[in-house]
C-alpha cells in the first residue's frame, strides 16, 4: 500500500503469489479429486470435487459469519440498554454515569468485533473463489487441448472461451454471497425472536410486508432481466452493424457509403438499445422506489397495530430498536431470493463445465511411437489396416483400410482432388483422427506443417525455435532455405517483429513459409507437411523444393509426408500415393509412373492433369508471395514490396546454401528442447525487455487521476441542468428522511413523557406523508439518473465518437486494431450506459448521507464537530492511500487478464501444431503462468479492499464511540433526551457501511470515467477532408466521360513513410 500511495505500480512492485494460490498446485488438487469422481461414481460432480478440494477454509468462513450475524443482532439490544439508561438519568441524576459509559463501550467492541468477524469471513470465501477460477480455467486449458475430434465439432472456440471467461467467473461471484442461503435464515429467526420480545404479536404485521414486498421486487427484477436479454441482442446487433462498417471501411469510403451505414447504426443504438435502456431505467426506477418504501410502511404498520392492540405507550426504546431490527430484517428477505437466483444461474455454468469436462478426448495410444529409424530406406510410418473416423456420433467416415509406409530419407506425396482425404491422412499419423481398427507405428519425433499454418504471438524467431534451444548456425541455414532472409530485411525489427494478432499481417505466402521454418529448425525425424507450397509463389516454391525438401535439401535425411498437387516436387518424390474418397488407390514413384503412361491408371492421368494445368500460364491471384510486404501493417508502419521480386529472392540464397545443406543435412541431432524452469526464466528475461523495449504503437492509457476536463465533458453530455436536477433530488429525498425520523423522536418522546399514545393518527399520518414524500424523490431521482443523465449522455458521447471515426483517414484504420476500436464501441459505451451515471448517483447519496448524518450527530451533541475534523482527516488520508493503489491494482489486473484469454484462444486455433510439435506442457505452462500472474494482481486488490473496509468500519466504531460517549458525558446539561440518544446513535450505527460505499464509488467511478477519457480519444481523431468542399464542386452534368488522368503524381500511405508513387502520369 505504501508503495502504491508513493508511485505507478507495475508487476515487479507485486508482492509474490502465497503459494496456496498457486495454479498449479490449486489445479493438480481439483484434477486429483475430479478423476476421482469420474472412476468412483456414474454421475461425476465438479460440486463435489471442489468441496473436497478446497472446501476446509470455506466451512470455517462460515463459522466467521455466524459470529458476525449473532453480535450484529446485539447491537438493537443495547441501543436499546442506552436509551433505557438515559430515560432513567432523566428521572434519577443519582445513577452513576459508569453504566451508561459501559454500554457505549459495548457497542464500540461489538462493532469492532464484527468488523473483525466479517472480513475473516470475507478473506476466505474470496481466497476459496480465487482457487475455483483458478483451478477451473487450468482444468479448461488442459481438457480443450486433447479434445477429439468429435467433441471439436461440438463446442467452438467461442463456447469453450466463454466456459473460462464467463462460466468460471460467476461460480466465482456465486461463492462470495453463498452463505447467505444458511445466513439468511438464521438472521431471519433471530430478528423475529428479537421483534417479538419487543413489541409482541405486532410485529407480525410488518413482517408480512416485507414477505409481500419480495415477489413485487422479484417480479420487477424478473421484468429486468427479460430487458436485459433484449438489451444484449441490441448491444450484438449494433456491435455486429460496428464490425461490418469496420471491416469494410475502405469500401464504405470509396463508395461514399458512410452516411447510411451510420443512419443504420444510429437506428439500432436510439430506437432500439437506448429506448429498451429508458424501459430499464423505469422498471429500475420502480424497484428503487419499492426498496424505500418497505422500510416506512413496515414501521408504519407495525407502529400502527402496536398503538391500536397496546394500551402501553410506544416509547423512544421500542421506536428506535425497532427500526433497527427492521433494517437487519430487511436485508436477508432482500437477499437470499436473488442468491437463490444465481444459484438457478450457476447451476447452468456447472452443467455446462461438466459436459465439457466430461466429453470425449483424443486416444492416447492411437500412434504407436517407437525409437528413430536409424538408416536410410529403414521404415519410418507405418499404417495397417486401419479406417478412421471424424466422428461416432453422427457416424462420420474419414479414412478406409489404410495401407500406407514411409521411409527415412524419403520424400513422400500423397495427391488427390479437394475432398479426397490427403489432408485426413496427415492427422491420422499424428493421432488426431478416431481409430477403429488398424495399427499406427511412428519412429521418431514429429514436425507439422498445416494447411492453414498457425502464427503464434510472439517474435519471428519465436515461432521459428518454438521452445527449441538457440542454434546460430542452423537458425540462419534455416530462415536461407525457407526464403525468409529479404522479408526479414524488409521487417521493421528484423526477426525480432513481433507478429500474430499482436504484431504485423503476414501474407499467406510469408505465414505458409515461417511454419516451415519452424518445423525444419525442429530438426524432427518425420515431417507431416500439408500442401504448404500451394500459398507461395511458383519461383519461392522451386527454391524451397531445392532447399529444404529435394533431395539437396535439409532435409534430405528425414522422411517426409507432403499432401499436395505441386508437379515440380512431385518429381523428386520417392512415394506417390493416390487418395480417392478416403482410400489409398495407388502408389508408385514419379519415374514409374510416367515411364509406364499407363492411362488406365488413375495417378498417371491425375499427372498429366496437373502438368496440364501447370504449363497454362496464368496471372497468379494468390498474394501471398514472397515480396508481398506491402500488405504488411505493422501496427504504425507500411512496408512497400516494389523493390524486389520472387527471382530475386531465390537467387540470393540459393548459391549460398548449397555448400551449408551438403555439410548440415545428413546428420544433426534434433536440437533439444528447453526445460519448463529454462523458460520460466526466458519469459521473464522477455517481459522485462518488452517493458523496456516498447514499439511506440501501443494503446496508450492515461496513469494517476482522469483529468477534470473529462468530468466536465461528461457532465455537459448528460447536460449541467439535469445533474443539478438530480442533486436536487437527492438533497430533498434526504432531507425529508431526516425529517421523518426527528418526527419521528419527537412523537416517541411525547408518548414517553404522557405515558400513552395520544393522536396516534396525527403523527402516524405525517410520518407516512414524510416518508412516502422521500421516496417518491428518490424515484424521481432514479429516473433523471437513467431517462436524463445517464441516456442522454451516452447518446451525445456515441454519436461523436461515430462521427470522428467515419471521418479519420485509413491510415488511422490501417495502423489500428480492428478489436481496439470495437473496444470502444462495445465495453466503453457499454460501461457508460449502464454503470457510471449509476455509480455517481451512489456516490452523490451516500456522501448527502453521510453529511446528514454528521449534522444530526452535532445537532444532537455539537462537541462532536472537534471530532469530526480529525477523523474527516484521517478518513481522507485512508481515501486517497487506498485510492492510488487501488487504481493501479486495477489496471494491472486488467491488463494482465486478457492475456489469458488470447493465449487460451491462440492455444486452440494451433491445438493441432502444438501437439504434433509435443509442446503441451511447455503452452500448459504459459497458461498457470499468465494465471499467477493475473492472480499476483487480483490478490492484493482483494486484500486492499479488506485493508480499506477494516480501517473505515474502524473509524465507524469510532464514531459510534464518540456519538455516545459525548451523549452520555453531557447527560447533566438536561439537554440529552432519550429520543436524541435513539436518534443519533441510530445514524451513527448505519455511518460504516455509507463511508465504506463513497470510497467503493469513488474507485467505481474512476474506472468508469476512463471509458469516457477513451472515448472523448477517440471523438478528436485527425479528420479526413471534409466530405464538400463548396468552392471546388464539379460542374452541374458532371461526369461527361469515365477517366482518371495522373499529372505528376506523388503520394505516399501515410506522412511518416516513403514515397509509393512518384510522379506517376
Amino acid at each position: 500500500m505504501s508503495k502504491g500511495y508513493s508511485k505507478f505500480l507495475d508487476q515487479n512492485d507485486l508482492p509474490p503469489l502465497p503459494h496456496f494460490l498457486e495454479t498449479d498446485n490449486l489445479s493438480t488438487e481439483l484434477e486429483n479429486n475430479w478423476k476421482k469422481q469420474l472412476e468412483y461414481t456414474t454421475r461425476p460432480s465438479i460440486v463435489i470435487a471442489i468441496a473436497k478440494s478446497f472446501g476446509a477454509p470455506f466451512l470455517i468462513a462460515g463459522i466467521f459469519k455466524m459470529l458476525q450475524d449473532i453480535i450484529a443482532f446485539i447491537q438493537p439490544q443495547l441501543l436499546k440498554q442506552l436509551i433505557l439508561f438515559v430515560n432513567d438519568y432523566s428521572k434519577d441524576t443519582t445513577i452513576p454515569l459508569t453504566k451508561g459509559f459501559m454500554i457505549v463501550f459495548a457497542m464500540f467492541t461489538c462493532s469492532v468485533l464484527q468488523t473483525a468477524a466479517l472480513h475473516q469471513y470475507f478473506c476466505r470465501v474470496f481466497d476459496f473463489g480465487i482457487k475455483i477460477r483458478s483451478s477451473l480455467t487450468s482444468m479448461i486449458y488442459q481438457k480443450s487441448i486433447v479434445l477429439s475430434q468429435e467433441s471439436k465439432q461440438k463446442k467452438s472456440t467461442g463456447d469453450i472461451v466463454n466456459l473460462m471467461s464467463v462460466d468460471t467467473q460467476r461460480l466465482q461471484d456465486l461463492v462470495q454471497n453463498l452463505q447467505i442461503i444458511w445466513s439468511g435464515p438464521f438472521q431471519v429467526v433471530i430478528c423475529l425472536v428479537s421483534l417479538h420480545n419487543l413489541i409482541g404479536s405486532a410485529m407480525w404485521i410488518g413482517v408480512a410486508i416485507l414477505v409481500i414486498t419480495v415477489p413485487l421486487n422479484t417480479v420487477i427484477f424478473r421484468y429486468l432481466r427479460i430487458l436485459q436479454k433484449q438489451q444484449m441482442k441490441n448491444k450484438d446487433e449494433r456491435t455486429s452493424i460496428i464490425s461490418e462498417i469496420l471491416n469494410n471501411i475502405k469500401s464504405l469510403k470509396l463508395y461514399g457509403w458512410e452516411e447510411p451505414y451510420k443512419a443504420k447504426l444510429n437506428y439500432v443504438r436510439n430506437e432500439k438499445e437506448l429506448k429498451n435502456l429508458k424501459k430499464m431505467g423505469t422498471f429500475q426506477a420502480c424497484g428503487n422506489f419499492m426498496f424505500n418504501c418497505s422500510p416506512f410502511l413496515v414501521s408504519c404498520s407495525t407502529f400502527a397495530v402496536f398503538v391500536i392492540f397496546n394500551t402501553k405507550p410506544l416509547t423512544t426504546e421500542i421506536v428506535f430498536t425497532s427500526l433497527s431490527l427492521f433494517n437487519l430484517l430487511g436485508f436477508p428477505l432482500a437477499v437470499v431470493p436473488f442468491v437463490i437466483g444465481n444459484i438457478i444461474e450457476s447451476q447452468v455454468a456447472i452443467k455446462r463445465l461438466t459436459d465439457f469436462l466430461v466429453s470425449d478426448e483424443l486416444e492416447r495410444d492411437t500412434a504407436h511411437e517407437l525409437p528413430p529409424a536409424q538408416k536410410i530406406g529403414d521404415e519410418a510410418i507405418k499404417v495397417e489396416n486401419a479406417d478412421f473416423l471424424w466422428s461416432r456420433d453422427p457416424y462420420k467416415v474419414a479414412l478406409t483400410n489404410i495401407n500406407y509406409t514411409a521411409k527415412k530419407g524419403s520424400l513422400n506425396c500423397i495427391i488427390g482432388k479437394v475432398g479426397a482425404g490427403k489432408s485426413s491422412l496427415l492427422q491420422a499419423i499424428l493421432g488426431d483422427l478416431h481409430k477403429t481398427s488398424g495399427l499406427i507405428f511412428r519412429h521418431g519425433n514429429v514436425a507439422y506443417v498445416p494447411q492453414v499454418p498457425w502464427i503464434m504471438n510472439g517474435t519471428i524467431k519465436e515461432n521459428i525455435l518454438f521452445g527449441c534451444r538457440f542454434d546460430p548456425v542452423f537458425y540462419e541455414q534455416t530462415i536461407k532455405a525457407c526464403a525468409l532472409t529479404q522479408d526479414l530485411k524488409m521487417f521493421p525489427g528484423g526477426d525480432q517483429t513481433q507478429v500474430g494478432e499482436k504484431g504485423i499481417s503476414l501474407s499467406g505466402g510469408q505465414k505458409a513459409r515461417l511454419s516451415l521454418a519452424r518445423a525444419v529448425y525442429a530438426r524432427a525425424d518425420l515431417y507431416l507437411i500439408d500442401d504448404a507450397l500451394s500459398a507461395v509463389d511458383e519461383h519461392v516454391g522451386k527454391h524451397i523444393i531445392n532447399n529444404v525438401l529435394g533431395p539437396e535439401g535439409l532435409l534430405n535425411s528425414r522422411c517426409i509426408v507432403l499432401a499436395t498437387n505441386n508437379l515440380n516436387v512431385l518429381r523428386f518424390s520417392s512415394q506417390i500415393t493416390l487418395m480417392i474418397d478416403g482410400k489409398v488407390t495407388e502408389e508408385n514413384s514419379y519415374e514409374k509412373i510416367m515411364s509406364k503412361a499407363d492411362k488406365s491408371s488413375p495417378l498417371f492421368n491425375l499427372l498429366n492433369e496437373f502438368g496440364r494445368k501447370d504449363s497454362t500460364p496464368t496471372r497468379s491471384n494468390n498474394n501471398s508471395q514472397v515480396n508481398l510486404t506491402k500488405t504488411l501493417d505493422v501496427d504504425n508502419s507500411s512496408i512497400s514490396s516494389e523493390n524486389y521480386d520472387d527471382d530475386d529472392v531465390a537467387g540470393e540464397v540459393s548459391s549460398d546454401l548449397d555448400e551449408e545443406i551438403r555439410r548440415v543435412a545428413t546428420g544433426p541431432e534434433p536440437i533439444r528442447r528447453a526445460s519448463i524452469e529454462s523458460f520460466r526464466e526466458a519469459i521473464e528475461r522477455k517481459e522485462d525487455e518488452e517493458n523496456t523495449k516498447k514499439t511506440g504503437f501501443e494503446e496508450t492509457h492515461e496513469k494517476g487521476k482522469v483529468k477534470n476536463s473529462i468530468y466536465l465533458m461528461y457532465a455537459k453530455a448528460c447536460g449541467y441542468k439535469n445533474v443539478l436536477i438530480l442533486l436536487v433530488c437527492i438533497v430533498i429525498a434526504m432531507f425529508l428522511s431526516v425529517v421523518a425520523n426527528f418526527w419521528l423522536k419527537y412523537w416517541s418522546e411525547i408518548n414517553t413523557k404522557l405515558g400513552y399514545n395520544p393522536h396516534a393518527v396525527l403523527y402516524l399520518s405525517i410520518y407516512f406523508c414524510l416518508c412516502l414524500s422521500s421516496s417518491i424523490f428518490t424515484l424521481f431521482q432514479t429516473l433523471v439518473q437513467w431517462i436524463f443523465c445517464s441516456i442522454e449522455g451516452s447518446k451525445y458521447l456515441h454519436s461523436i465518437m461515430v462521427d470522428s471515426v467515419l471521418r479519420a483517414p485509413m491510415s488511422f484504420f490501417e495502423t489500428t486494431p480492428i478489436g481496439r476500436i470495437l473496444n470502444r464501441f462495445s465495453n466503453d459505451i457499454y460501461k457508460i450506459d449502464e454503470n457510471l451515471a449509476r455509480v455517481f448517483t451512489m456516490f452523490f447519496s451516500n456522501s448527502i448521507k453521510v453529511s446528514f448524518t454528521i449534522l444530526v450527530i452535532i445537532f444532537s451533541t455539537w462537541q462532536f464537530v472537534f471530532l469530526v475534523v480529525p477523523l474527516g482527516l484521517l478518513y481522507r488520508f485512508y481515501q486517497m492511500y487506498y485510492l492510488a493503489t487501488s487504481r493501479e491494482l486495477r489496471r494491472l489486473d486488467s491488463v494482465s487478464r486478457s492475456p489469458i484469454f488470447a493465449h487460451f484462444q491462440e492455444t486452440l486455433n494451433g491445438v493441432a501444431t502444438i501437439r504434433a510439435y509435443g509442446q503441451l506442457d511447455r503452452f500448459s505452462f504459459l497458461n498457470k503462468y499468465k494465471m499467477d500472474k493475473n492472480m499476483a494482481a487480483y490478490h492484493p486488490s482483494v486484500s486492499a479492499n479488506r485493508w480499506l473496509a477494516v480501517r473505515l468500519e474502524f473509524l465507524g466504531s469510532i464514531i459510534i464511540l464518540g456519538a455516545s460517549g459525548l451523549l452520555i458525558s453531557t447527560l447533566r446539561t438536561g439537554r440529552v433526551t432519550p429520543g436524541l440518544v435513539g436518534l443519533s446513535v441510530s445514524y451513527a450505527l448505519q455511518v460504516t457501511q455509507s463511508l465504506n460505499w463513497i470510497v467503493r464509488m469513488t474507485v467505481d467511478i474512476e474506472s468508469n470515467i476512463v471509458s469516457v477519457e477513451r472515448v472523448v480519444e477517440y471523438s478528436q481523431l485527425e479528420s479526413e477532408a471534409p466530405e464538400v468542399i463548396e468552392n471546388h464542386r464539379p460542374p452541374e452534368h458532371w461526369p461527361f466521360r469515365g477517366e482518371i488522368e495522373f499529372k505528376n503524381y506523388s503520394t505516399r500511405y501515410r506522412p511518416e513513410l516513403e514515397l509509393v508513387l512518384v510522379n506517376h502520369h
